[in-house]
């Protein structure tokens, strides 16, 4: 008895081994062999569906890339394109091999060859099912964090004492939950703008928010443009049409995210933060806010808990900056630094005036040009600069002026004219500059809008270079 159930066993044994390794294998290729035509047309359908989805995704690309000009697609994405375009081309290379074989099989006739392709083809179909079946993305792409998001160091910053002193009570007051309005109090050019930029960078680099926006306020406060740049931070689009509108919208948004540092830069006159949908900082979710100010007025009416004044660039430190702006070196001349060292002075400490009338100075090789300077300097001091007020002030200007004045081509100082007719703060977009300079013919009659586009190009680098100029955070615009 047991013999014979071990015999079954063997035997069953034995017939489960042949069906698996003999006859299913010959039966699947006669499978293979016979539905080849049948496997070749399926090949076709499904390459239709995937040529049909991979057309869709472009265009979905395409729309998302218009809607925001910044957006980035997702990895997922351009790696399901390339897949795609991948399968496509193997299609077209096993399309290339039936027909080969169809002529070969004419003549000398193989099953052994069409088993192999038809089991190829198969896989290939398989395989391109799976990527038409996974060619329905939630979401195509998400918007790129802005350059002026990061906050870039600007190259060749001096650190002074002021602006360092400023920086570390800045991020002193950030770390106390208990302060959620912090005033940065200084004169116009004295680096309150480089100085809360560099404060952002630093907590992006440190992840201490969430997210980091700063806003140009200006002295036309203008509620709605205020909304409007913050919204577009927040790649939020207002579904709202009234100023209450949308501040309900921000404040609603903003609630709901986690440690937000908001940058209000310039502001001239108080705003209330309801008016544009603020909500100050509460059980970490809504928003701690930097203000820089040239009055301390404004820091007492936003009731600023943490108020950081910064002051301007000691003598060492003006004629350090001063020195590097000018490229004066150790290989020049005595006489030149003394009389480089008085025009400095008339800088009074303030970064924009140093930097500025540094750069126009730079390219003055010999004493008497700068004894020139320094006499220009002191004749304009003799003169009444009309609404300006505080004397620091005045010496920007003066300095500025003079840098205008230094600029060599009279095409590159009416450049500078038309971007100065801009309001301020404003975005000049180049191709609105060319298309002016065309109008009012500034750079004389020129045969093509090209000709003027290459002056104004020129002009700008030329600006931008004697640092009158700055660069916006989009591509081709600029702020005077």
């Amino acid at each position: 008895m047991a013999g014979e159930f071990c015999l079954a066993a063997a035997s069953n044994a034995v017939g489960t081994l042949m069906v698996n390794y003999l006859v299913r294998p010959i039966k699947q290729s006669i499978r293979y062999s016979f539905r080849f035509h049948k496997v070749v047309q399926e090949l076709h359908e499904q390459q239709k569906n995937l040529k049909r989805e991979q057309t869709r995704v472009k265009e979905d690309v395409k729309e998302a890339e218009l809607q925001i000009q910044t957006q980035v697609i997702e990895d997922y994405v351009d790696e399901w394109l390339t897949n795609a375009e991948n399968a496509l081309n193997d299609v077209q290379s096993l399309v290339h091999r039936v027909e080969e074989n169809k002529r070969c099989f004419g003549s000398c006739p193989t099953w052994c060859r069409r088993y192999r392709l038809s089991k190829e083809i198969e896989k290939k179909i398989a395989y391109i099912s799976k990527l038409v079946e996974d060619s329905h993305f939630k979401r195509i792409g998400h918007r790129a964090e802005l350059p002026g998001l990061e906050f870039f160091t600007s190259k060749h910053i001096l650190a002074s004492k002021s602006s360092t002193a400023a920086f570390n009570k800045i991020m002193e007051a950030l770390k106390d939950d208990k302060v959620n309005m912090i005033g940065v109090w200084g004169m116009g050019g004295v680096g309150k703008t480089t100085l809360v930029k560099e404060v952002g960078k630093k907590t992006k680099e440190l992840r201490c928010f969430h997210k980091v926006i700063e806003v140009v306020v200006s002295q036309t406060s203008i509620i709605e443009n205020i909304q409007y740049k913050i919204a577009d931070f927040l790649d939020l689009k207002f579904e709202k049409t009234t100023k209450e509108g949308k501040a309900e919208e921000l404040w609603l948004r903003l609630k709901k995210e986690e440690k937000v540092l908001i940058i209000l830069d310039d502001m001239w006159n108080e705003v209330q933060l309801n008016e544009i949908g603020l909500p100050l900082n509460e059980n970490g979710n809504g928003c701690k806010i930097i203000l820089t100010t040239r009055r301390m007025t404004v820091c007492e009416s936003m009731e600023c808990q943490v108020i950081v004044p910064v002051d301007v660039l000691d003598n060492d430190e003006a004629w350090t900056l001063f020195r590097m702006k000018a490229y004066l070196d150790e290989r020049v001349s005595r006489d030149i630094i003394e009389t480089a060292k008085e025009v400095a002075k008339e800088c009074k400490g303030l970064p924009v005036a140093i930097v500025t009338l540094a750069k126009a100075l730079k390219g003055t090789k010999t004493v008497k040009g700068w004894e020139v300077a320094r006499k220009k300097l002191e004749r304009s001091r003799l003169m009444e600069v009309g609404n300006i007020e505080e004397e620091e002030e005045k010496n920007a200007y003066l300095c500025v002026k003079m840098s205008y004045e230094y600029l060599k081509k009279e095409t590159t100082k009416r450049c500078f004219l038309l971007c100065a007719l801009y309001p301020e703060d404003h975005s000049i977009d180049v191709k609105h500059l060319v298309r002016y300079a065309w109008g009012l013919e500034l750079f004389g009659k020129a045969d093509s809008i090209e000709e003027v586009r290459i002056q104004v190009l020129e002009a700008i680098d030329y600006l931008k270079d004697s640092c009158l100029l700055l660069k916006d955070e989009d591509v081709e615009r600029y702020d005077p």
